[in-house]
């Protein structure tokens, strides 16, 4: 098949840390002509926490019909091989090669964008490994979906409003195409009359004009108020109930920092169509009118001034490629640097033990100041193109006079003709800076709306219809099952058939890494079997209905963490059926009540940040009583009480040995394994041992060996 190898490859950002790999196979793809966003790509391979390898980027590119040769080669050889390229950059990084010219050398960063390195800065980071993909006789190319089109529908959504701005805005602009009539209109009635009685009626068409001009802009101004409203209702609103529907995996690959920044992003995209998209349609019919206008005039200047015109707008449509890319380095950096102070501040605890507050302050400061010099850059840019369209707005209206001066002496056109053809001119050139500014500010949205696309295009958590009744047991089933994060990556648990029968106590135990979290988690669906099956009362999980399967299962995993609201609040997580006598009693079986007592605002006591404000075995009691809150049928408890006393452990074990319910128990101490019904016994993802303490011991295997290497704490 003929290929362009002229055309520019499309740039896709990495939106994740790990993923440079498949944005750089989805910039290669895109190139020849298969236009897939990383979303799609990412939701095919799977999450890719840990990055991928040349290999298995060649294995994708078979998938969609590229055929892949790996190179050990150094820069200059490059130019043998057909560009582009996947390159291994400074040993930990994917970018893709699109052009060796004399000395420079022009690479995509999914990281950072387009950049034209020199030769000697290239070879130094070129890690000297080349990957070349190049289409099969089956690829098959896949057109690109237009990324405006979700704001677009939801402005829609709002189609009266939208029509009503419009209308209001033509016959605000309306106004100003009366102004150069009016102006040649007294001018030359002035020169040939000298007689000032039109003067007075003058006045009360312009003071009628002035009128009308307010009573437009206040309306515009109101119904773009009512439009933005709208649209930021529908826009949050979607995307925040998206964000929360997306699975699992999403959430652990980002920084809530950056997911914020993202979610904020909406405002400027909002601020942006409700205004300057209508100002396109508005500026594109000013713009023709007023050169109509001139020409009838005069055409030889109107001609000019409209050629001088469009090629202003050339000139910005064409410099926009620039400022998108500024854009999009200022936008990178801005979200790395929130996504790390974000990180840092939930964190402050183990900065603060390692005293490395310096530390942080340096690596925020490099990242601020990284930003700064985006920022300028742009706003430099930005600042260069103003200063060209500014001086010449400033300059056109005398421009104007010298040349018409002319054709006023030679009788071409009266004086105020002239005077009327000035002030066209002048406004001929508001419109065309407009136009240019919007173009410039749907460049820079563009920048966000693809990190938007990435929330918005990915795939919702699967959950069916089956909800959880007065029958629901808790028996769990797992049948040949096995788990791993993307599709190359390695079982983190292997072939894994278990029963867990309603009311049984059960505690899983083995090594770190072993997988035991991981079991939790599927259990819980926030992970999906690779392969395999997990049941709930003989029901395949992606069959029950999550969120009110979940809200049957009392959980706290590694993960869990209090809120920055009330303890009542904290341990009843809006539940609309819950009682204060319900929250007491939870509070009570997870020993913390007497505390929660001694404190001045009792259950009304606001829980800092992460529940900073407690001991870890306070924070453990409450996260309890919320497990215990719903009296659930299951009970999932991951390392719930490594923070506890012994005499608070043993009140909460004793608790959980009266209660009939199925308990799955994730815990080192050995008080709260050894009484279970049956232990779990993992080693690097598989179950080797099964059965309770005695047993186990009587094996000396695994878990004999375990015990005796520590008597207190596996």
């Amino acid at each position: 098949m003929p290929l362009n190898f002229n055309k520019k490859v499309p740039f896709i950002e990495q939106m994740e840390h790990s993923e440079c790999g498949l944005a750089s196979l989805a910039m290669i793809l895109g190139f020849y002509g298969h236009n897939i966003s990383l979303t799609e790509l990412r939701n095919q391979v799977g999450a890719v926490r840990a990055g991928i390898s040349m290999q298995q980027l060649q294995e994708i590119g078979s998938t969609y019909h590229l055929k892949s040769r790996g190179y050990r080669a150094t820069a200059s050889q490059l130019n043998e091989l057909i560009a582009p390229l996947i390159l291994l950059w400074d040993n930990q990084h994917f970018v893709v090669l699109e052009k060796i010219k004399k000395k420079k050398v022009i690479i995509l960063d999914p990281a950072f964008g387009r950049l034209i390195l020199p030769l000697k800065e290239f070879t130094e980071k070129y890690s000297g490994f080349a990957l070349s993909l190049i289409p099969l006789k089956d690829f098959r190319s896949k057109r690109k979906r237009p990324k405006w089109m979700f704001y677009i529908k939801l402005a829609f959504k709002s189609r009266k409003l939208l029509i009503s701005v419009f209308l209001v805005s033509i016959l605000l602009q309306g106004l100003g195409v009366l102004i150069p009539k009016i102006t040649q209109f007294s001018v030359d009635n002035l020169l040939e009359s000298k007689n000032n009685s039109f003067l007075v009626p003058l006045g009360w068409a312009i003071f009628t004009i002035f009128l009308f001009s307010q009573l437009f802009q206040f309306l515009r101004g109101y119904m773009i108020a009512k439009l933005q409203s709208q649209m930021d209702t529908s826009m949050m609103t979607q995307f925040i109930a998206k964000l929360f529907k997306l699975p699992f995996e999403f959430f652990e690959n980002r920084k809530g920092g950056e997911l914020v920044f993202r979610a904020n992003s909406n405002v400027t995209i909002r601020r942006v169509l409700s205004n300057r998209v209508i100002t396109i349609f508005i500026d594109g019919l000013l713009l023709i009118t007023y050169a109509a206008l001139m020409i009838n005039l005069l055409w030889q200047i109107g001609l000019l001034v409209t050629i001088i015109g469009f090629l202003l707008l050339l000139i910005t449509v064409l410099s926009s490629f620039t400022t998108h890319r500024l854009s999009r380095k200022e936008t990178s950096s801005q979200a790395e640097m929130h996504g790390f102070l974000s990180e840092h501040i939930h964190g402050i605890t183990d900065i603060k033990v390692l005293g490395f507050e310096s530390r942080v302050f340096k690596k925020w400061e490099e990242l601020f100041k990284k930003q700064l010099t985006n920022t300028e850059k742009r706003v430099i840019w930005n600042a260069s193109l103003d200063s060209m369209t500014v001086s010449i707005q400033f300059i056109f209206p005398l421009l104007i006079l010298w040349i018409g001066f002319h054709y006023v002496l030679e009788g071409w056109i009266t004086f105020g003709g002239l005077l009327g053809l000035q002030t066209l001119s002048t406004a001929f050139m508001v419109p065309l800076v407009s136009l240019g500014s919007t173009l410039s500010e749907l460049v820079t949205v563009g920048t966000y709306i693809q990190r938007i696309q990435d929330v918005i295009e990915n795939v919702e958590e699967p959950s069916g219809n089956h909800k959880p009744n007065h029958t629901f047991k808790g028996y769990i089933k797992f049948k040949d099952v096995s788990f791993n994060y993307h599709r190359f990556g390695k079982y983190v648990l292997k072939n894994i058939n278990l029963e867990i029968f309603p009311g049984e106590k059960v505690a899983i135990v083995g090594a770190s890494g072993s997988g035991k979290s991981t079991l939790a988690k599927l259990i819980l669906g926030l992970y999906k079997a690779s392969m395999g099956e997990v049941s709930v009362d003989n029901i395949p999980l992606d069959q029950w209905h999550l969120r009110e399967f979940r809200q049957k299962i009392g959980v706290i995993l590694q993960e869990t963490k209090l809120f920055n609201v009330s303890i009542l609040d904290n341990i009843a997580m809006d539940n609309g059926d819950c009682t204060i006598d319900m929250v007491v009693r939870a509070a009570k079986q997870a020993d913390i009540h007497r505390f929660i007592m001694s404190l001045p605002l009792g259950y009304q006591t606001v829980v800092s940040e992460n529940g900073l404000n407690f001991s870890g075995g306070q924070r453990q009691r409450i996260l309890l009583a919320r497990a215990f809150l719903a009296e659930p049928q299951i009970l999932l408890l991951d390392e719930a009480t490594s923070s506890l006393d012994s005499v608070s452990e043993q009140l909460i074990t004793d608790f959980l040995q009266e209660r009939h319910c199925t308990q799955i128990i994730i815990a080192h101490r050995l008080s709260t394994v050894q009484r279970a019904d049956r232990i779990i016994v993992l080693d690097q993802g598989e179950i080797i041992e099964q059965g309770n303490h005695q047993e186990l011991i009587g094996l000396k295997g695994k878990y004999f060996d375990l015990y005796n290497l520590k008597k207190t704490d596996f």
